[in-house]
């Protein structure tokens, strides 16, 4: 015998289903916010520091003393600061060029459309923005206060440091996408984990060891890479949602 379902009855068995879409609604909305939120730190954090560095392009109070510490622990160690200077290296042009080039290789093999487009944006305005930077702050290199000065650059401006940009940000975003897989634990992920690591936290100290940057241009480093790294993780997350078809078969998605 069949059921005649009222109005009010069939908005019953409805709600369940509408406070969930809402609900995920409201989740997504909120995890928006709080990357926007951040997004706008992060820049006016960079802005405020590029303007005052502008202004006083001499060293800012602590960046002498910073840097002649960290050269004074350091350089006694050769085995160390050689380790140091090679993590440098990697993030000089030539070098980065190639590891982006292989990386992006990677990432067509396995088909990951979305990381390749995400990861080759974040870093390219990631550098583009160091450059520009630079080109509009001008601060000089460091030069003297009895610093170890390994190379004397003179076709680049100090601040800010784009090495450490292209490490946050770029090294940053293969990072977070090394958790988007379906098997986010395999062994060999924490090893490719570690090295993206070592990388990000190291590419600071190695900048001021070689004596080619202040720390203020560290710091402004961190803040403008960290700024397209969360760009480029809130953008990943939308685009994994709206175009799922550029996922890899590998690639976890999103709920």
């Amino acid at each position: 015998m069949s059921t005649i379902q009222t109005p009010r009855a069939y908005a019953a068995r409805r709600a369940p289903t509408s406070a969930g879409i809402d609900g995920s609604r409201d989740g997504s909305s909120g995890r928006h916010g709080l990357f926007a939120g951040g997004e706008l730190l992060l820049l006016v954090l960079a802005l405020a520091l590029a303007v005052v560095v502008h202004g006083h392009p001499t060293p800012l109070p602590g960046d002498v003393g910073a840097s002649l510490a960290v050269q004074r622990a350091l350089l006694p160690h050769h085995t160390l600061t050689a380790a140091l200077d090679e993590v440098s290296t990697i993030n000089w042009p030539i070098p980065s060029a190639i590891v982006l080039a292989a990386i992006v290789v990677v990432l067509l093999v396995l088909r990951r459309w979305l990381d390749v487009i995400v990861a080759v944006a974040v870093s390219a305005l990631a550098d583009g923005s160091s450059y520009l930077t630079n080109s509009i702050v001008r601060r000089p290199r460091p030069l003297g206060h009895g610093l170890h000065i390994l190379r004397h650059i003179t076709n680049y401006f100090s601040f800010p440091s784009g090495h450490v940009i292209h490490a946050m940000a770029f090294f940053g975003i293969l990072l977070f996408l090394t958790y988007r897989t379906r098997r986010p634990a395999a062994p060999w992920l924490w090893l490719v984990r570690l090295v993206l690591v070592v990388l990000i936290v190291l590419m600071g100290p190695s900048r001021v060891l070689e004596g080619e940057h202040w720390p203020s241009d560290v710091l402004e480093g961190l803040l403008l890479g960290a700024f397209w790294l969360v760009l480029g993780i809130h953008a990943y997350n939308w685009a994994s949602r709206r175009y799922p078809r550029f996922l890899g078969r590998g690639e976890a998605r999103r709920a």
